[in-house]
């Protein structure tokens, strides 16, 4: 640790809880007119629930994605690459706290987020299907 101190070494870590913050700053940039202090709030919240319930999370996405009820070996291998996907996590979660907060403005929100990060509201709108689904037993959001 000495050694890594002088050289003033750095170890950039990446969390989904950095991609949150990083996206409401550009929403926030831009004009969304949402209380992203709110939002940055619940956010969090409901961050700390994914890391819970993590599994359960993935595996409807994963169900969602194929539209199998039992997905192969195969397909859930493949689907690793999606729980490694920081990006989309934040999104999932932010749109799932603009929802819980302004069920009004989650729409706009999502396709602001997919403007912004390129990911497709299909794509952001299971993650946070999944993420209201087992966070709050909420099974009944109107398809993007």
């Amino acid at each position: 640790m000495t050694v890594l101190k002088t050289l003033d070494f750095h170890i950039n870590i990446q969390s989904p809880f950095t991609f949150v913050e990083m996206l409401l700053e550009v929403l926030g940039y831009n004009g969304c007119s949402l209380p992203l202090n709110q939002v940055y709030d619940m956010s969090v919240m409901v961050l700390d629930l994914v890391y819970l319930l993590r599994n359960p999370i993935y595996d409807t996405v994963l169900k969602s994605t194929v539209d199998i009820p039992t997905p192969s070996n195969t397909q859930r291998s493949k689907c690793l690459a999606v729980k490694e996907d920081l990006m989309l996590l934040g999104t999932g979660v932010i749109a799932a706290s603009t929802y819980l907060i302004s069920p009004n403005s989650w729409k706009q929100v999502m396709e602001h987020l997919s403007n912004i990060t390129g990911i497709t509201v299909k794509s952001i709108f299971e993650m946070c299907s999944a993420i209201l689904n087992h966070s709050t037993g909420f099974t009944g959001l109107i398809n993007h």
